[in-house]
């Protein structure tokens, strides 16, 4: 099975295009029109897109930054194949250390991104879950993309958060500014060996079960959660998990519905709680990218932002209480100060029948 997967994945390389790659359906601008979206643009140190859009992008300009991939909202832009082979050979190492460096460092590394400004907060976490990790910043001090490294402060800063200063800083380690990685004392026969086994204890049992092998932008975090799922079993995680969750007004929200319909990736939902008539908010950090998409399209402004909150391990949803009116005929959410006590679909089907 794992070869297949392997095998697959090679077939997926060699077809591919060593580029970015835009999912329409998931960008912000698929979803609203009245606040266009265009970090994409904007944050493309080689202008690479001209606005939002797949079909109009120039590719050739591409220089392999990833930033575009790091920065959209909605994750609606796919890593190259390249770069996603480089996760995928991190990941399969089989040393418990794993060696990381700029594309700019003369240093043997397991992953050699083209600045660590563009490394993912959920790689950093993954990376500490499933072992160590020891990063080397010797190439950062003069670099012309050293602008970049708040990034990689940010994301750094974000992933201890997620799993806890103690647990995180056990794991990780990041070098001084200009100390090298420490030498591999490894054969080349030794390091395919291990790479080898890598490959045959580590992917099978740590990629996500998934028919989709091609290099999807949360691919990554879908890595992480498998993680978290595997190793909470065997209690080898933190107890409680810190994720960013929107704050939620449940003086003002009432359940309508509209945040769950237009969210990319299907993390909000609303649900009823028929033993105690209370309807909740459900938030699944999972798989929310806080793109601001539910903040900007309620229509009663009843998500005010996003903050950091605490949520035990083996829990996958935030509950956010609302206010639990029902329509008198269907019992779907009816707005409290509503002058109907139907909700919109049976006044609209009512009026059909006048």
């Amino acid at each position: 099975m794992l070869e297949k997967k392997l095998v697959q994945m090679a077939v997926q390389g060699l077809m591919a295009e060593d580029n970015p790659a835009f999912i329409k359906s998931k960008c912000l601008n698929a979803k609203q029109r009245k606040y266009p979206c265009t970090l994409c643009v904007d944050v493309c140190p080689a202008e690479v897109f001209t606005e939002p859009n797949d079909e109009v992008a120039n590719w050739d300009k591409c220089i392999g930054c990833n930033l575009c991939v790091l920065k959209c909202p909605s994750a609606a832009i796919a890593p190259s194949y390249r770069d996603f082979k480089q996760v995928l050979r991190l990941i399969t190492t089989k040393r418990e250390t794993r060696m990381i460096a700029c594309e700019e460092s003369n240093s043997e590394s397991d992953y050699a991104p083209w600045c660590l400004g563009m490394i993912p907060w959920e790689l950093f976490a993954s990376l500490a879950l499933s072992g160590k990790a020891i990063i080397e910043r010797a190439a950062c001090a003069d670099c012309e993309r050293a602008p970049y490294l708040a990034n990689f402060e940010a994301s750094l800063a974000k992933a201890k958060l997620f799993l806890g200063e103690d647990y995180f800083d056990a794991r990780i380690t990041l070098l001084d500014m200009g100390d090298y990685l420490p030498s591999v004392d490894l054969s080349r026969r030794e390091a395919l060996r291990n790479l080898s086994l890598g490959a045959q204890t580590g992917v099978s049992s740590i990629l996500p079960d998934t028919q989709k092998l091609d290099n999807d932008p949360l691919f990554i975090r879908r890595l992480l959660i498998s993680q978290l799922h595997q190793d909470s079993e065997k209690s080898k995680i933190p107890e409680h998990l810190n994720w960013i969750s929107p704050i939620v007004d449940g003086n003002i929200c009432w359940a309508c519905g509209i945040c769950e319909s237009v969210c990319p990736h299907q993390a909000l939902k609303v649900y009823l709680d028929e033993e105690n008539d209370q309807r909740y908010l459900l938030h699944a950090p999972e798989q929310c990218t806080q793109c601001g998409l539910c903040q900007t399209i309620c229509p009663d402004n009843a998500i005010t932002g996003f903050s950091y909150r605490e949520l035990p391990t083996r829990i996958k949803y935030f509950p956010n209480p609302v206010q639990t009116t029902h329509c008198t005929q269907c019992a779907a959410p009816v707005k409290p100060e509503s002058s109907s006590t139907l909700c919109s679909r049976c006044l609209a089907s009512q009026k059909k029948r006048w």
